[in-house]
């Protein structure tokens, strides 16, 4: 997609400060988790975007565990043959110009056999048809039986695709679709940031040093068997709003490393108990969890909130709170600030990106199946009604001013500016953050990088992905197990 916006100069790090700690009060009081996700659901109304023929996807936000697994098919509950379609690239992506083979089981649950015409297809990412092939010879599968089929493509330039398969038994079409990367490291956006991107951002950082932090830490009553010390803490941030999260310390000496947790999308973050050697902060931006003192999370509809003017926007706040929360941590007498890291999935791992790219002092960052970035592609390929519906209640909006609004949000221009290794893991059939649009993100991070692809999974990264993290953090922390 062309660009809609004025290139700018390149960007210069800009050196991040902070004031001191003025004093973390201690009071005593009374008092799983991972990703929140949008789902998408199906629906028939064109986007004014699409440049394909996906349909558009209607809005549902939904708290789920990040343990819980994405699946593949797109078949039918209800239909008597299933297809399993899969790929025998251990992470669903090869080189440009590579063969890449795909099976399909295809497995019969009627006690009657089907039989009907196989045609592959290779579809870009937006599902558009590229090539087919028609196989010959009908394929007949027998009652209560499975077949295995497969199928060769050369892989096209560098992007991501779909391999298709449909069976067409001439009273009904039975398909499913697998997508697929090609040379993902190569994937480039031309998109470049508002001239007064930079300026932006600075004043927005001006604008937060100017309020107080009020930082307090109340301690929590907990059990004698615990290791952990647990504080609920407050402070205010980005237009003096009051945000908070759970800070566990372990009872060992300190200074310790620690992980700053960053919700998803309304995700409530809840203290873990899982270290006596790492702290961490579970931390809950404005709007959501314990943090919703000055901002509600109700309606659940952060991202069209303040939409119309970027000084206004919801996401400047919500950055900024991140910013806050890595003031807090860098000046408590307990944590090591030469070992922060961050930690997020979905929103949280935009959120995390956008706090590495502010803060030079974070020491890694985890950006799982992350949203906020690359939004031209974004609402090209994965659309939501709530927008287009926002959009056409207001008189003074269109396409072109939101997106130019969101630009400002848009982590991919802020990824030039990390300066910490980064760890990102994605689902390969992820319809609501596109691996698409991680990649241009990912392919603008100058600092180490690594990914870590789970061909079959949707927007989740499934139950080995956390012990990774944590093994990484723990490694680069260097704790002993």
């Amino acid at each position: 997609m062309k660009s809609s916006v004025t290139p700018s100069a390149s960007h210069s790090r800009r050196p991040v400060t902070c004031g001191r700690l003025k004093q973390i009060e201690f009071l005593e009081s009374t008092t799983c988790d991972e990703y929140s996700v949008f789902q998408p659901l199906r629906s028939t109304r064109q986007h004014p975007l699409s440049l394909g023929t996906s349909p558009i996807c209607t809005l549902a936000f939904l708290c789920i565990a990040f343990l819980v697994s994405g699946s593949v098919s797109l078949a039918n509950d209800q239909v008597p043959l299933r297809i399993h379609l899969k790929t025998s690239e251990r992470d669903g992506t090869t080189a440009v110009n590579s063969n890449i083979n795909f099976q399909a089981e295809i497995k019969n649950e009627t006690q009657e056999s089907i039989a009907g015409k196989l045609q592959w297809s290779l579809c870009d990412a937006q599902q558009n048809l590229l090539l087919k092939f028609d196989q010959p010879k009908s394929l007949k599968v027998p009652a209560d039986s499975t077949v295995t089929v497969s199928h060769k493509f050369q892989t096209p330039a560098a992007g991501f695709y779909y391999a298709k398969i449909t069976l067409d038994s001439g009273q009904q079409k039975y398909s499913q679709l697998f997508r697929f990367g090609s040379a993902p490291e190569a994937i480039k956006s031309e998109r470049v940031p508002e001239q007064d991107f930079d300026k932006f951002w600075s004043q927005t950082r001006e604008r937060l040093e100017k309020i107080e932090p009020h930082y307090l830490a109340t301690k929590q009553i907990e059990s004698k068997d615990k290791k952990l010390t647990l504080f609920e803490v407050e402070f205010h941030s980005f237009g003096n709003v009051r945000v908070s999260g759970w800070l566990e310390i372990p009872k060992t000496p300190g200074p310790h490393p620690c992980v700053l947790r960053l919700p998803g999308y309304g995700q409530n973050m809840k203290p873990l108990n899982k270290f006596d050697d790492l702290a961490v902060f579970s931390f809950n931006i404005r709007g959501h969890g314990n943090s919703q003192k000055d901002i509600s999370g109700k309606p659940n509809n952060f991202w069209i909130r303040g939409l119309e003017d970027k000084d206004n926007y919801f996401y400047r706040g919500a950055y900024m709170d991140c910013v806050r929360a890595m003031q807090f941590l860098k000046n408590h007498p307990k944590i090591d600030p030469q070992k922060i890291a961050v930690w997020g999935g979905s929103q949280g791992g935009g959120l995390a990106l956008a706090t590495a790219a502010f803060d030079s002092a974070v020491a890694y960052c985890v950006a799982d199946i992350p949203f906020l970035v690359d939004w031209d592609n974004y609402f090209q390929l994965t659309r939501w009604p709530e927008m287009d519906q926002w959009i056409e209640s207001k008189d003074d909006q269109d396409w072109s001013s939101v997106l130019t609004t969101m630009s400002y949000f848009d982590v991919m221009f802020l990824a030039p500016k990390i300066e910490c290794p980064v760890l990102s893991g994605i689902g390969l059939q992820d319809n609501v953050c596109p691996p698409t649009t991680i990649f241009c993100m990912l392919n603008r991070i100058k600092s180490p990088k690594k990914h870590v692809i789970y061909p079959e999974r949707k927007h989740a990264t499934g139950r080995q992905h956390p012990n990774l993290v944590w093994r990484t953090l723990r490694d680069h922390f260097q704790l002993n197990d």
